[in-house]
């Protein structure tokens, strides 16, 4: 369990929409994934300068969804269509 984080400063001045940065780690994954979740609705998405880097009919793999007041919904897809976008870090 954790707290919905706020805006943080990103690059060059710019300020990142809430997020919370993980890594996926699993059986048959030689090296960690990196992504992010982002919250439905949140202020900043629009221009999100990393999220800006995803493609965007990909943005929608980053991005938790409301399921009741406080708790979100956020599915990771190691594959398929709907395949979790992941960073290359």
């Amino acid at each position: 369990m954790t707290i919905k984080p706020g805006r943080v400063p990103g690059p060059r001045g710019t300020f990142q929409a809430p997020h919370i940065a993980m890594s996926v780690f699993a059986r048959g994954v030689l090296a960690r994934l990196a992504t992010r979740l982002y919250f439905e609705g949140s202020d900043g998405l629009a221009d999100d300068p990393v999220l800006a880097c995803v493609p965007a009919e990909r943005r929608e793999t980053l991005v938790a969804t409301p399921v009741d007041t406080g708790k979100w919904r956020f599915d990771i897809n190691l594959g398929g269509s709907g395949e979790t976008a992941f960073f290359a870090l």
